[in-house]
């Protein structure tokens, strides 16, 4: 297999990756875009004679050159260039140039007329708006969901304790380092799209038709990625890089500014999700109701299943009796939405684990005993169809409590030590506790499609390149396949070359997510090994070679021979015992299952609001550790990004649509600064599904970290935070609503 080898992670800590815009040829054109100012409007009329006299503009392109092609695998609905726009920053127009001065004023010599549009840039104002985003979707609701398990009435009676609350999360950028960027070679008629993207093959099998149209031919290759959490799949800019390089028969780049990537890139979708649970006398869960608006902003992207995730995923973590779960998926006229590491289970697991904390304080059980109570174990068939293997949830909770109880006895006896009397009792401390369940890829993505392939191909110096369809998103997936590959055919890291995410010559790969990749190309990648194995020994036996030669040895003889194809070997992984799941959300949809528990201490600030978190415990059931240098890595900079989501980032967008945060000093992002005191333990479990018996790490480490800070803030403060981010001026404004309601006073 040829192909660019993917960067361990040495070489990108000392600059040795390679970056899409590290890619662009010296005789690069250069592209961007016209971005609407209005949030909603129609384009009725477009003049681009004084944009191309513009000395170095070699073209532009409208919308009229896409005409028929929509975007969004899930639900196709976002124009390349569009005529109707629906938010600030939608794309309207592009103009290619020789350098980046001619472009800036090729973008500014377009005459671009607006008629502006109604515009909501809220659900609720998107629910009542009697214009459609989106033609044919009445009250702007994009998709319904809606799922019902076990029989809600009977169970309800024998609640004896609720609690519900209505809790909502902001959107979020995703806040990656590497901006989006898009490089396209030109061959002939053949386009090689060179991108950070989660699934390139997936990508260039669709951008092909596209171009197929225009009589040329796509690849799609993707280099070291500066981070995505989630953000980089199909995206207008791709096929805009594409359209001028066909026309113009030459290279094209472009690379998106930080403050279009904050007005026009991707978000966490937004979400107000109103819960109830109950339990009985004796602290078991027993019903759950769900209700959720989630914001969809202009377009779709993973919305549908974002939303579904939402609604009924963390119902598998503990044996409820019923639920019932409804959703709606609403456009706004606001930056699109996206899935974001975690896919929905943060925004419900902020609200499932704080209510967890009510119930087990109105019944008088110990928060991790209420939890431990009710988890679901190995061998359940949770209330949505999952198969639970392994699971170590009772393991991980066990660290917890020793953790938490071990640092209590030491603040007890710190207790009172250096206390300033002007401030007695301005600074309070607490615990929190919260827990999560995550899934390994999901069959309800591509029906028939979850499974991966890798390519082992030895070379004549005895080495072995492996190929897979994935992508190194940043997780140490370079650096877990070689663990997995040298230790199988019991070779030394430096024999093992891996090459990632190369549509011309790779195999195909269903994508990097959903915390797949390990998981699926690792089985794949074991199975390869031991077909090689097979072969090595039959060869060694054909050519006569001693019982004991090694496989360098086996694979010299075969190059010396012209047989070296011979030993390549392609192998694929496929699950057995996962089920695509119905219209609701019911089937085993993953072959194995994550788990974690968190804990934290925190001191709040009662005078400002402002939350630190002191201290914090992770524990994953991750199942056998292969990396354990990268997994630690994993969960402390994925604890890391939950205080974010928890505390400070969010995408604040103004009445009229405009994003008022467009950059890192504004949307408040975790810098190391702000960097936490993180325990990090993985407890002992192996899954039986798994390479090695191995789970994943990438995704679950962020999903209980709000939680677990809120119910730390209500330990400390009495408050029940209902908002993320906790922002220190929303917990002032719930403490200064609690002193007024104590004193009588109407709010």
């Amino acid at each position: 297999m040829t192909g660019t080898t993917a960067a361990t992670a040495r070489q990108k800590a000392s600059g040795g990756a390679l970056f899409t815009s590290d890619l662009a040829p010296d005789d690069t054109v250069v592209a961007d875009m016209a971005r609407s100012p209005h949030p909603h409007a129609n384009v009725v009329g477009i003049d681009v004679s004084a944009a191309l006299a513009v000395p170095g503009v070699l073209a532009v392109l409208t919308p009229v050159d896409f005409e028929g092609i929509l975007l969004g695998r899930q639900l196709p609905d976002e124009p390349v260039l569009t005529s109707t726009v629906r938010y600030v920053g939608d794309g309207v127009a592009a103009v290619a140039a020789t350098d980046q001065a001619a472009l800036l004023a090729g973008i500014a010599a377009l005459e671009i007329a607006y008629e502006p549009l109604p515009h909501a840039v809220t659900v609720n104002e998107a629910r009542t708006m009697e214009h459609d985003i989106h033609t044919g979707t009445p009250g702007n609701v994009a998709r319904t969901f809606r799922a019902d398990r076990g029989d809600w009435d009977a169970a309800a009676t024998e609640a004896v304790a609720w609690a519900e609350a209505t809790f909502r999360n902001d959107p979020v950028p995703h806040a990656y380092l590497e901006p989006r960027a898009t490089v396209v070679r030109v061959v002939g008629d053949h386009l090689e799209l060179v991108t950070g993207t989660h699934f390139p093959t997936v990508l260039q099998e669709e951008y092909a038709r596209i171009a197929a149209t225009w009589g040329a031919e796509v690849s799609v290759v993707t280099p070291d990625i500066g981070g995505s959490f989630g953000a980089k799949w199909e995206h207008p800019t791709h096929l805009v890089c594409l359209a001028f390089a066909h026309r113009l028969r030459r290279h094209v780049t472009m690379v998106s500014p930080r403050r279009d990537e904050m007005l026009a890139g991707r978000v966490r979708l937004g979400m107000q999700i109103s819960m109830a649970i109950g339990a009985d006398a004796d602290g078991r869960l027993v019903a759950k109701r769900t209700r959720i608006e989630a914001d969809n902003g202009a377009y779709s992207g993973h919305g549908p299943t974002v939303t579904l995730s939402a609604a009924i995923r963390s119902d598998n973590l503990y044996r409820y009796d019923a639920v019932s779960a409804a959703a709606e998926l609403v456009y706004t006229n606001t930056v699109p939405s996206e899935c974001f590491r975690g896919f929905g289970y943060p925004q419900a697991t902020f609200a499932q684990e704080q209510l967890i904390d009510e119930l087990a304080g109105r019944l008088g059980i110990d928060p991790v005993e209420m939890r431990r109570k009710n988890a679901s174990r190995t061998g359940d068939k949770t209330i949505h169809g999952w198969q639970i293997g392994s699971c170590g949830l009772d393991l991980c909770l066990d660290e917890i409590s020793e953790q938490m109880t071990a640092h209590r006895l030491t603040q007890e006896h710190d207790c009172g030590t250096g206390a300033d009397p002007l401030v007695e009792g301005r600074f309070r401390t607490g615990y929190g506790v919260a827990a999560g369940i995550h899934a390994i890829s999901s069959s309800a993505y591509t029906t028939g499609m979850d499974l991966d392939n890798v390519v082992l191909t030895p070379m004549a110096d005895g080495s072995i390149v492996v190929g897979s369809g994935e992508v190194e998103l940043g997780c140490g997936t370079v650096d877990t396949m070689r663990l997995i590959v040298a230790d199988a055919l019991g070779l030394d890291l430096e024999s093992v070359r891996v090459v990632l995410g190369d549509g011309r010559t790779g195999p195909h790969g269903l994508g990097s997510f959903a915390s797949r990749t390990t998981f699926f190309a690792g089985q794949a990648a074991l199975i390869a090994c031991t077909e090689l194995d097979a072969r090595c020994v039959a060869m060694e036996e054909e050519m006569g070679l001693s019982n004991d030669a090694g496989l360098k040895e086996v694979i010299a003889a075969a190059a010396e021979q012209g047989r070296l194809a011979e030993l390549a070997v392609t192998a694929t992984y496929a699950p057995t015992t996962t089920e695509t799941p119905d219209g609701s959300g019911y089937g085993n949809i993953s072959p194995a299952y994550n788990f974690a528990a968190h804990g934290c201490f925190v001191t709040v600030d009662t005078w400002t609001g402002r939350t630190c978190v002191e201290r914090y415990w992770a524990a994953h059931d991750a199942g056998r550790i292969i990396n354990p240098v990268a997994a630690e890595g994993q969960v402390i900079g994925g604890v890391h990004q939950g205080l974010g989501f928890a505390l400070t980032e969010s995408l604040a967008v103004g009445s009229d649509g405009t994003v008022l945060n467009p950059g890192f000093l504004d949307d408040r992002v975790p810098t190391s600064a702000d960097a936490v005191p993180i325990e990090v333990m993985f407890v002992d479990t192996s899954e039986p599904n798994g390479p090695d018996g191995s789970k994943s790490i990438a995704e679950p480490p962020i999903i209980p970290v709000a939680a677990c800070v809120a119910n730390a803030i209500y330990d400390a403060v009495g408050v029940r935070p209902l908002h993320t981010p906790m922002t220190s001026e929303r917990t002032w404004r719930q403490l200064r609503l609690k002193d007024l309601r104590a004193h009588g006073a109407k709010p």
